[in-house]
């Protein structure tokens, strides 16, 4: 269930990626330099170390939180649903009361929305005009 859309995902990714290849350069300026190896196997050792993080805690946080975030923001997404839903009815019952202190008559403006519609249907008279053309 994709709650979060394609854009925020990728500026998400585009963070994690900058993140982690920032902290493996610390490291390797820090303790890598040290290593007495070519400045070819210096940059093979530095891109697979990058790579490397990045996958692995990927694959982490994958395992760990991605479900736990999701559902943490469908949630959220249904509580603001029904608060809004509460405050609607909560707004149709004040007019409700005003009409009745006006003595006037209250219309529900969501009374004659339809629900759903199925379009997937075939009309009765398509039926009935079918089986005169089989029969």
């Amino acid at each position: 269930m994709a709650v979060l859309n394609q854009d925020t995902r990728l500026v998400m990714t585009i963070l994690f990626v900058g993140a982690l290849s920032g902290a493996n350069v610390w490291v390797y300026a820090n303790y890598g330099t040290g290593f007495p190896y070519t400045t070819l196997a210096h940059a093979t050792l530095f891109g697979l170390g990058t790579i490397g993080s990045i996958m692995v805690m990927k694959a982490l946080f994958d395992l760990a939180l991605n479900d736990r975030i999701e559902m943490w923001l469908l949630d959220r997404k249904i509580a603001a649903y029904w608060e809004r839903k509460a405050r609607d009815e909560q707004q149709r019952n004040k007019m409700r009361e005003s009409a009745k202190q006006y003595n006037t008559t209250f219309i529900n403006p969501y009374a004659n929305i339809p629900t759903e519609t199925d379009d997937n249907t075939v009309g009765s008279e398509f039926l009935a005009a079918t089986l005169q053309w089989g029969g």
